[in-house]
């Protein structure tokens, strides 16, 4: 379908840019951007819609997150990672099956869509059903199924392998598959190499736990020598490797940082679920100067407690400003970009992320007479500082829409809403 809005002001996060003052309109032609300009004639045929009163941006992109974590959100308050994973977590994790992710991920799915989230990743199990419910969703997403050492090693990377090629560039190129080895303290270094191997031979991402608590590198360190950044660099893991998303990197050395920098890799920050589970704060003079290729996640729900990307980045640069003591330290534009394009990057999207002629139609148009943005002193600022989900009016993905005027098209909220409840209870019963 082709359509032309007018009269809408545009802010390019992805671009690299705060200059919310442009006014133009967009002409989108299936699931691209066509053209953006001044003006545009409106080919025959095509739907015009006023724009005027809304401000367009791309969407975000939530790169790290378990989007099935919903089923269990509330259910470990005031402890530490540890504990939470293997007391709360983990049980709970096992008696899970595909219905229960199905829904999980949909509710999730449903509030990203409604923050004006366009982008997901995913690294949980049951990804055929998670899958499922990214394309009726309608919306983007890299899905991982998450592997440990503590299970059968070979069996569940040969279904990671299956499923990558199953869905990898399926649903006309929104999803995309990577593996998933989950963490350090619960893979061999072998079965770490192995995902890498199978994920530069399939030519796709590495989503890694990496880095996550003090207590994880220091256990690690005693064990090998080194911490898991450098061992595994020792080791020549990153020679030629695939692309690693590494999520968290609380505890860095500027010698993992360096690491990480040459590789390639992307880090996904995940500030609330860091601070709420008393991981730490990282050093962000640190990462902000090393290099790497920043991108922002909000985590699982069961341990944010949400999936707001616009909650995530506030959070984030608030701290970020705190802990440097540099109100300069970070820009809005910068931040912005964060959470489009450099997510977009991370996860393999390419034309994700930005407003230009040629991109992909992934658009979240803002309501400008939202309270939030009155008066509008600096519309960049206000989107940052001020705004919450309850301006986000309408979300599109490949030029289709999945959220139109706060009404969700790919997903019957009610019947997900219902569906969760019933089956959280029975998890939450152990």
């Amino acid at each position: 379908m082709v359509r032309v809005f007018t009269s809408a002001r545009i802010l390019d996060t992805g671009g690299g840019s705060d200059d919310a003052t442009r006014v133009v309109d967009i002409l989108v032609d299936g699931m691209k951007i066509s053209r953006i300009a001044d003006h545009v004639d409106p080919p025959e045929g095509a739907g015009v819609v006023d724009a005027s009163k809304y401000l367009v941006t791309p969407g975000f992109v939530n790169a790290h997150g378990h989007l099935a974590m919903t089923l269990l959100r509330g259910l470990a308050d005031e402890v530490p990672l540890d504990v939470w994973l293997h007391n709360y977590m983990f049980p709970r994790e096992a008696l899970m099956n595909g219905d229960d992710i199905y829904y999980g991920s949909l509710l999730a799915l449903a509030e990203g869509i409604m923050s004006g989230t366009t982008t997901f990743a995913d690294m949980y199990f049951f990804e055929d059903d998670v899958a499922r419910a990214v394309d009726e969703a309608g919306v983007r997403a890299n899905l991982s199924t998450g592997t440990a050492s503590l299970d059968n090693e070979q069996g569940r990377l040969e279904k990671s392998e299956e499923f990558v090629v199953r869905w990898n560039n399926k649903a006309d190129g929104r999803i995309k598959a990577s593996f998933g080895p989950h963490a350090p303290y619960t893979t061999t270094p072998a079965f770490v190499m192995e995902n890498f191997e199978r994920a530069r031979e399939l030519g796709v991402i590495v989503q890694f736990h990496l880095h996550e608590t003090r207590e994880e590198v220091a256990d690690f360190t005693a064990t090998y020598g080194a911490s898991p950044i450098s061992y595994y660099a020792d080791q020549g893991y990153f020679e030629n490797p695939p692309r690693l998303l590494a999520a968290h990197c609380v505890h860095m050395t500027a010698r993992d940082a360096e690491i990480l920098r040459d590789a390639g890799a992307s880090i996904a920050l995940n500030i609330q679920s860091n601070l709420k589970l008393g991981s730490g704060i990282a050093d962000y003079r640190l990462l902000l100067g090393s290099g790497v290729n920043l991108c922002v996640g909000t985590d699982g729900a069961a341990s944010n407690d949400n999936v707001d990307m616009l909650e995530e980045l506030r959070v984030l640069g608030l701290v970020m400003k705190g802990s440097t003591m540099e109100a300069s330290g970070i820009s809005n534009a910068s931040l912005l970009t964060m959470a489009t394009s450099n997510g977009a990057q991370a996860l393999g999207f390419e034309g994700v992320g930005t407003l230009s002629d040629g991109a992909t139609a992934d658009l979240v148009f803002w309501d400008l007479e939202d309270e939030s943005f009155c008066p509008r002193n600096n519309v960049a600022s206000h989107l940052l500082w001020s705004a919450n989900s309850r301006a986000v009016d309408s979300v599109m993905v490949a030029g289709s829409w999945v959220m139109e005027h706060r009404q969700l098209l790919g997903i019957d909220i009610d019947k997900v809403r219902f569906e969760v409840a019933r089956r959280a209870r029975r998890l939450a019963d152990g």
